[in-house]
């Protein structure tokens, strides 16, 4: 399953609500605010990392917030391209607000 998040997790609490369903099976996407959370120390994003679970970033949201040279963590930052990829390879979504 894919679960793409969209906000950061300074505006929701989908990180925590989202840690009881996926599995190290998974992959995350994060997407508009939510890239925020590959840029701040102890964010949620690194007990999914942790776990095994698969994530990317969207490059053109880090771009648009000038957040490059911000990333705590080594992540698979994909383009638009990427991002279609990955919602044909994964069979389900889920998105996380």
């Amino acid at each position: 399953m894919l679960h793409i998040f969209t906000r950061s997790p300074f505006q929701s609490r989908a990180f925590d609500e989202a840690a009881a369903v996926i599995s190290q099976h998974d992959s995350i996407l994060l997407i508009q605010d939510a890239i925020i959370a590959a840029t701040v120390e102890n964010s949620p994003i690194f007990s999914f990392r942790d776990a095994g679970v698969k994530i990317y970033l969207l490059a053109e949201d880090l771009a648009a917030r000038g957040l490059q040279d911000k990333l705590k963590l080594d992540i698979n930052v994909i383009d638009y391209k990427g991002f279609v990829g990955l919602t044909v390879d994964c069979e389900t979504q889920m998105k996380w607000a």
